[in-house]
């Protein structure tokens, strides 16, 4: 200051400062575009993931609606057999019986939810860009889960408490034993023409194919979904080829 060179310390000063904030400024530019590089990548890591689930989900639907339609067309087969039979030969009764055995079977859809709870665990939402996208994806495993709730555990209810209970009675007399183990329990012979008065066992019949119907017809709307979103991810995946 004695000099008179506060002037130049000044300048020196605020160059400094320039200087400071340009490296500022340059190194949250360089984070910046690392963390969108690395944003892109999880995002990409993510689509792939939800594609594989929805493809993997799309297969166990399929597998599931033949299982169903399967059902519909053994119990129409046993609804015919006591419409139009009055008794049955020991091969028709084996085979009676194998078609109760066949819709003892269960049927229900439990969809792949890994990678939408590591999304969400991780609030990783905003790494996936488009909103269709994101309100498909959270529709989808809303309908999902509004589904396991009002259907699938419906039909696990009458599947363990009636289904089953009321099927077993097709396999429950001394002739049926006879034809398996050789061996009689001194239990009543089969008697179809009681089974078709059996309310029980009719009613059951008949909610058990219209169950079937019925999750075949969720299982479509689910599937047609997650194709849908498959479209979209693969469009969202081409973009980021691109750019």
């Amino acid at each position: 200051m004695e000099q008179n060179k506060t002037g130049k310390y000044l300048k020196y000063a605020i160059g400094e400062i320039v200087l400071v904030v340009i490296g500022i400024l340059i190194a949250l530019w360089i984070n910046s575009l690392y963390q969108n590089y690395r944003n892109n990548e999880l995002a990409s890591i993510y689509l792939n993931d939800f594609k594989k689930d929805l493809v993997a989900d799309t297969i166990t639907l399929n597998e599931r609606i033949i299982y169903n339609e399967r059902f519909v067309k053994h119990i129409d087969t046993i609804v015919y057999t006591l419409a139009t039979k009055i008794e049955l030969s020991d091969k028709e009764l084996l085979h009676f019986m194998e078609q109760h055995r066949a819709i003892m079977r269960e049927s229900y859809f439990i969809p792949e939810k890994i990678t939408i709870k590591q999304l969400e665990s991780s609030n990783g939402s905003h790494l996936i860009s488009s909103k269709e996208l994101k309100d498909l994806l959270f529709q989808y495993y809303t309908m999902n889960d509004r589904y396991e709730q009002n259907v699938e555990k419906s039909v696990q209810l009458y599947q363990h408490n009636f289904f089953n209970r009321d099927f077993m009675k097709v396999y429950i007399s001394d002739n049926v034993f006879m034809l398996y183990a050789g061996l009689s329990l001194n239990r009543p012979k089969f008697d179809l023409n009681k089974l078709k008065k059996d309310d029980d066992y009719i009613s059951s019949l008949i909610h058990k194919r219209e169950i079937s119907a019925e999750q075949n017809s969720g299982y479509e709307r689910i599937k047609t979904l997650a194709k849908n979103i498959i479209k979209l991810i693969n469009s969202e995946l081409k973009k980021d080829e691109l750019n």
